[in-house]
């Protein structure tokens, strides 16, 4: 049965003869009009897609709850190592005495003091007392408890838990350094210097210090292993404190509480001097993340390298310990799609690219078809970044195809008037994605009627009823899922 708009107001009618040029305005006016009165399927705004997914973080090596789970079934840290990091072995090294962290590079950092504070050029400042720092030149200009103006680098030594902004922890081991950021004619550089591994790994906030021993004791390993890799740089700091490992010094004792960081400091006394090796050698990538989502990757697929000892390994430990993550969803409209993305509303989406071992897609392409047929490209790390998704490894439900979007196709046999008042259109249409919807659009004494209706096996067949006088009546094939008009042809009929 033929389907029936409401009929908006139209321009008064056209006299005479109706031109090509006329009719594809009549058929354009009358889709953009008919589409919003009906809420046709193909509106990105009612099209929903979901985001199936698993794992938090990049997925290649370590797994942390991974290690829980592990560590709750029994293994040790050892062999949970050599689980995640193929082919590798624990091994002892001296470690390194004197490490550089890199906090922050801000154009403002503001100290507050815990305890008698000495700070280079200037003297020595009491507990309580907030400093700030900016950069002037080549200077550090101190305000606030303190007025001064002192040449880079700025040594701070401080005999309590000092807070230091960014980032907003404390800090009570080593001593502060402020320079001048290289490259910046804005910003100063924090760097905790004087740190002993010890030191460091007792203020790393990976892992939380209530979870098994064992669990506790790969963290510990496996960032000893990064601190000694980077240790003795050429540069002012051997580790990012926000990159390299989650650096937040006495904040980690202050969070855990004193039962819980006796547990941490337990570990890392326990493994004092161990170091993942591969061949003999300590590895210089013994990257790890919160959770895989039941399988880690392979680093070439999520990175470039290939590294024989990041390779795909089976994670079903991840979803112990209460991960939250192992497995998540998030679902969106087209309208929200495009509003992060940056492009119009999305009406479909289709997927390319290689396949790995645990499903992450940051090297697919994923193609966003919006409103009006064009197309957008991103790859899986992309959406992951704009999203705000916990990892690369989804898939994505709702109205997602195997492949492009294929347009649909037509051809229009007949418009004619049939059976006293009535136009009859026929024709063929098909679309290889799904049945396309015929739309037509009819013009008589400048009214606009319009008609959706689905083909059927490869053909299109209806009737509707029409007032006496000339018509102009124009088909269109919809396409299926975007809802993109291919017009089809128009004809002028005379009902009388």
């Amino acid at each position: 049965m033929p389907q029936y708009a409401p009929t908006p107001p139209a321009p008064a009618a056209r006299r005479g003869t109706t031109t090509p040029l006329a009719r594809l305005a009549v058929l354009g006016a009358a889709i953009a009009l008919a589409l919003t009165a009906f809420g046709h399927s193909g509106a990105a705004a009612d099209t929903s897609f979901t985001f199936n997914g698993g794992g938090w973080g990049h997925g290649v090596g370590m797994s942390q709850y991974g290690a829980c789970g592990m560590a709750s079934q029994g293994k040790s840290y050892t062999q949970i190592l050599s689980h995640y990091y193929t082919g590798t072995t624990v091994s002892s090294r001296t470690e390194p005495s004197n490490l550089r962290v890199l906090l922050t590079d801000s154009s403002t950092i503001t100290l507050t003091t815990a305890g008698s504070t000495t700070i280079s050029g200037v003297g020595t400042v009491g507990s309580g007392k907030t400093i700030n720092l900016r950069r002037s030149g080549n200077n550090v200009v101190l305000s606030g408890a303190v007025s001064a103006t002192v040449a880079a680098p700025l040594t701070v030594n401080q005999s309590g838990a000092m807070r230091i902004s960014p980032p907003n922890n404390r800090f009570d081991r080593g001593h502060l350094v402020v320079r001048t950021t290289p490259g910046s004619s804005t910003k100063l550089r924090a760097v905790i210097e004087g740190l002993s591994t010890r030191d460091y790994l007792l203020g790393l906030g990976e892992m939380a210090s209530s979870w098994p021993a064992e669990a506790l004791k790969t963290q510990a390993t496996a960032a000893r292993t990064i601190a000694l890799v980077h240790a003795g740089s050429s540069g002012d700091h051997d580790l990012k404190g926000y990159l390299d490992g989650a650096y937040i010094g006495y904040d980690m004792a202050a969070i855990s509480g004193t039962t819980y960081f006796a547990k941490w400091t337990a570990a890392v006394d326990a493994t004092a001097g161990k170091v993942i090796t591969h061949n003999g050698t300590p590895i210089s990538s013994a990257v790890y993340s919160s959770s895989s989502g039941g399988r880690t990757e392979n680093s070439e697929n999520v990175w470039y390298a290939s590294v024989p000892y990041l390779k795909s390994v089976d994670d079903a430990a991840d979803s112990g310990c209460n991960n939250g993550r192992n497995t998540w969803s998030s679902t969106f409209t087209g309208s929200q799609l495009g509003s992060k993305l940056g492009i119009p509303a999305v009406t479909s989406i289709s997927v390319s690219g290689p396949n790995t071992p645990s499903g992450r897609t940051d090297k697919k392409t994923f193609t966003f078809t919006v409103a009006g047929g064009a197309r957008h490209n991103f790859t899986g790390a992309q959406l992951r970044s704009k999203l705000g998704l916990y990892s690369t490894k989804f898939s994505i439900g709702g109205s997602i195809d195997s492949g492009p979007v294929r347009p649909p196709s037509g051809s229009l046999g007949d418009i004619r008037a049939h059976q006293g008042r009535n136009i009859l259109v026929a024709g063929r249409a098909s679309d290889p994605d799904g049945t396309p919807t015929m739309f037509v659009a009819d013009v008589v004494n400048g009214k606009t009627d319009w008609h959706l209706f689905d083909s059927s096996n490869g053909y299109f067949l209806s009737a509707f009823p029409a007032s006496p006088g000339k018509h102009t009546t124009c088909v269109a094939v919809l396409d299926n899922p975007t809802g993109a008009a291919t017009m089809l042809g128009c004809r002028d009929t005379v009902i009388k």
